[in-house]
């Protein structure tokens, strides 16, 4: 019996996601079709954005669209407990990661010349 219920709620809860998603899927075809034969470009697009927000607006009264905006407000409170480094951190670590991507290229391009010397000794 519980099997029943969960496939149910399942089912439920995945209309709304569908239900938005064929909004999206209409409403592009509504803007490349160009059925309303809309000639400005500009009514096309709000057309479009229009069915965007009604999509948008589906998928976040559904159960995945809470679940994801409650994602979203964790997000953002753990964004506010990183600790971001300050400007003369970020230009010093900038300057030691450039400084280490010139060293390994110049070390590459030792190395490579090295193989090209020694295939054209072999090859010669």
């Amino acid at each position: 019996m519980s099997k029943n219920v969960e496939n149910q709620v399942r089912s439920e809860s995945s209309i709304g996601v569908i239900v938005s998603l064929l909004i999206v899927v209409g409403f592009l075809a509504l803007f490349y079709l160009d059925p309303l034969e809309l000639n400005v470009t500009l009514y096309k697009v709000l057309v479009l954005l229009a069915g965007l927000v009604i999509a948008g607006f589906v998928f976040f009264k559904s159960p995945q669209g809470i679940q994801f905006s409650a994602f979203l407000k964790e997000t953002k409170i753990e964004l506010r407990k990183v600790v971001w480094p300050t400007k003369d951190e970020t230009i010093k670590t900038t300057g030691m990661i450039m400084v280490a991507v010139i060293i390994v290229a110049i070390f590459l391009w030792i190395v490579d010349a090295f193989f090209t010397w020694a295939v054209q000794l072999l090859t010669n």
